[in-house]
């Protein structure tokens, strides 16, 4: 009902969603449209208004100036003018002003004074004045003047006699009555304003002179989504530099109709929603059924079960086929299952059990608290035997190989031993786990195994013998051992059984939780190489100049304490990052702790060479030799100073790029020395093809150099061929007195070693050194 409820609504929510698309597109196409048809009734009204308002005010501007020519042709006004008989001035421009229904009617000098005024309003004479001095006097013309809070439309006439003697000036008010009279001939609103400071409105007194100001200056962006009831048009009156009329047309009409059409839409929308809301229930009711149908059957395929069932009651003709598409979908997924599941388990070569499969059929073993004995056994040399007969026959020896196992096995389920499971676990690595640990039963098996496996191999009529390594792990007497680590014992055993050249070997208390240790190692070297506060240090063992009995070269060795507090075997941690790939980033450590040390010793006014034990990771690596210049050239280090130390196996190993890049640290100033000489793959006479300036021979011949005539002949004969060859001799190991005088007899260059001193700290070595300087 769930998945029905929610098919309802999906429908609905469709329907629905697309009635109220269809209202906002709509609602925003006619917003659209109303507004733009809005906007340009109100301009085209107001383009209107303003021209008739031009027209009118054109109209009594002729009107003024007809009757102020009247007065200024009048010849007794021009002789009162002449006489300057005020009396008869005033009474002039008095019957003149009621005669033509003036407001003002005004006589000024030729310099803009006033003469004499007559007005039908109290006007204070400073406010006339006032008034009067923004006028231009010039020949006839006419213009909006303010005079207190009164604006006139005045005509200034000059007056002839035949010269100009006098200018007279005649205004009617522009005030309510005018702005009535606009607002029925033009349909809008008039306001007069001066500045920012409205004079006369015939706005509602509802409306504040300053909101119509505020309202005028700032007009709405837009009609329909303003708050306003009015927009509102500044324009200048006539040409009046500070005098304005502000016209305002209204938008309540239009804010009505536009809400009474919004209203009338959402209305309709509504309605349709419900009868679509109807209509959408009706049509997922018809749907649901076929749906859940479908669905009931999807739910027995998401539950494996594959076994469609016959079709009963009638369908749409597309459901039904639908239907019929799942039966054989079901029928596909059965035979892909299968195939998945096999080749998820299998061994794809060999058909065998691959490791994650062996691993769940070890769990279900060791569930059941059983003996568990696990055999791992590979192929001696398995690389360099694809190498000679190909791969594809490398294959065939596999799969021959997992029959032999397979078809000895079978047989040997009996009460003594149950086979448990049988895989091939890694390229030429099988697992055979069977449920017996008695020691005669397996030793039993391994006698019949190995007989059966050891017989010879033909692959195109050849045949190959096949050297065989086991290894075999069982369970802990306390069973607490889960399959992955009783794997891992397993392929212990055999990768021992391998370095040590035996057949079988069992795996060995101890060896698992040693293999734990090295890997904790590799994770707290990781977090010792990363820390500012590195539990790494270096120490310094001087080497001695034999011929000047002076200490003038060092060894850089690494050391470390273990956060157990436990000091690590430089051998131990150093193989270790080989293998794990830290290597490059532990001597780059070193290089960078040797530098920063000879360089303060260089400041203090010590000379020392020091010697920097490199892998061959590190020579053959892409940045290596970019690292180490970046890095000495920030340092107040001579590159004469470094001693760069390789083994013999490290110079064999990719020997044309190893030597090439060594050639070009020596030509820099590097010096180059080989390390452990002598139990190596090289010799001298390869070593003169090399750039080498050092040989260090191995402590194994030196350490008994004294009681040794075997070593004796073996170092005398060393140093005097490196010296043929033109190179150093460094003799590590000296243990003893008469070891560094043999040495001295056979003139070899430097010694290192215990009897000289232990490897120390850069403090305490500098506290040997001075000790040493000073003594006899």
């Amino acid at each position: 009902m769930l998945t029905k409820y929610r098919f309802k609504t999906q429908i609905t929510w469709l329907s629905t969603g697309l009635i109220l698309l269809t209202v906002v597109a709509l609602t925003a196409s006619y917003w659209l449209r109303i507004a733009d048809y809005a906007e340009q009734q109100i301009k085209q009204q107001l383009s209107s208004a303003k021209n008739v308002l031009n027209q009118n005010l054109v109209s009594q501007e002729k009107m003024l100036i007809t009757a102020a020519s009247v007065l200024a042709a009048d010849f007794g006004f021009k002789q009162a003018i002449a006489t300057q008989d005020k009396k008869t001035i005033e009474s002039v421009l008095l019957n003149h002003g009621e005669r033509i229904n003036a407001d003002l009617m005004l006589l000024l000098d030729l310099n803009g004074n006033l003469i004499t005024t007559s007005s039908s309003k109290a006007l204070l004479p400073d406010a006339v004045t006032a008034g009067v001095k923004s006028l231009p006097f010039r020949n006839v013309h006419a213009q909006f003047l303010s005079i207190g809070d009164v604006v006139f439309q005045v005509i200034v006439l000059p007056v002839k006699a035949p010269r100009v003697i006098a200018y007279t000036v005649i205004g009617f008010e522009f005030g309510q009555d005018s702005l009535s009279e606009l607002k029925e001939l033009i349909s809008l609103d008039v306001s007069i304003a001066q500045h920012d400071q409205v004079l006369a409105t015939t706005m509602d007194s509802e409306y504040s002179s300053q909101r119509i100001m505020q309202e005028a200056i700032a007009p709405p962006s837009n009609i329909l989504l303003s708050s306003d009831d009015y927009f509102h048009q500044l324009r200048p009156l006539g040409n009046s530099q500070d005098i304005s009329v502000v016209l305002s047309a209204s938008l309540k009409k239009i804010h009505h109709d536009f809400n009474q059409l919004i209203s009338s839409i959402l209305l309709i929308a509504v309605l349709v929603i419900v009868i679509a809301i109807a209509f959408s229930r009706l049509l997922s009711q018809g749907l649901s059924k076929p749906l859940n149908i479908l669905m009931n059957l999807t739910q027995r395929v998401g539950r494996g079960d594959l076994v469609i069932p016959k079709l009963s009651g009638d369908l749409p003709r597309e459901f039904t086929e639908l239907y019929q598409s799942f039966s054989v979908m079901g029928a596909a997924i059965e035979n892909r299952e299968k195939a998945i599941k096999y080749q998820a388990e299998r061994d794809l070569l060999t058909g065998l059990y691959n490791r994650q499969k062996m691993l769940e059929v070890l769990e279900a073993s060791l569930a059941e608290h059983k003996q568990l004995t696990l055999i791992a056994f590979n192929i001696k040399g398995f690389k360099a035997l694809n190498d000679t007969i190909g791969i594809t026959n490398g294959d065939k020896i596999l799969k021959e190989l997992a029959h032999r196992v397979f078809n000895f096995l079978g047989p040997l389920n009996t009460n003594d031993i149950k086979v448990i499971g049988v895989s091939r676990i890694n390229a030429d690595e099988f697992l055979i786990g069977v449920g017996n640990q008695q020691t005669a039963h397996i030793t039993r098996l391994m006698e019949h195994l190995q007989s059966e496996l050891d017989r010879p191999y033909w692959v195109d009529d050849i045949k190959l013998n096949v050297a065989l390594y086991f290894g075999i792990a069982q369970l802990d007497e306390d069973h607490d051992t889960d399959a992955e680590h009783l794997m891992r014992r397993a392929a212990m055993a055999v990768a021992a059984a391998s370095n040590e050249q035996v057949i079988v070997r069992y795996y060995q208390q101890g060896e698992d939780e040693a293999y734990m240790y090295k890997l904790s190692l590799i994770d707290e070297l990781k977090t010792a190489l990363e820390a500012e506060d590195s539990p790494l240090f270096l120490n310094y063992q001087p080497k001695l100049n034999i011929k000047s009995g002076q200490v003038d070269k060092l060894e850089a060795l690494i050391r470390w304490i273990n956060n157990k507090g436990e000091f690590v075997n430089p051998e131990l941690f150093v193989g270790l990052a080989e293998k794990a790939g830290l290597i490059v980033t532990l001597t780059r450590w070193v290089i960078l702790q040797v530098l920063d040390q000879v360089e303060r010793w260089n400041i203090q006014g010590y000379q020392f060479k020091v010697s920097i034990n490199l892998s061959a990771q590190d020579i053959q690596h892409d940045t290596f030799v970019e690292y180490l210049l970046d890095t000495i050239a920030t340092k107040q280090v001579e590159p004469y100073q470094i001693t760069l130390e390789l083994t013999e196996r490290d110079l064999a190993e990719n020997e044309n790029l190893v030597a090439s890049r060594l050639s070009y640290l020596k030509s820099i100033g590097f010096q180059i020395s080989v390390d452990d000489y002598g139990i190596g793959q090289s010799s001298l006479a390869k070593l003169k093809h090399l750039p080498v300036d050092e040989l260090k021979i191995d402590k194994c011949f030196i350490l008994n150099l004294d009681q040794n005539k075997q070593d004796q002949d073996i170092v005398a004969s060393t140093v005097l061929l490196g010296h043929r060859l033109g190179l150093q001799v460094v003799a590590e190991g000296v243990e003893t007195k008469e070891s560094l005088a043999l040495l001295t007899q056979y003139q070899c260059d430097y010694a290192q070693g215990y009897y000289l001193s232990r490897p120390l700290t850069a403090e305490k070595f500098i506290e040997w050194y001075e000790c040493y300087e000073t003594t006899p």
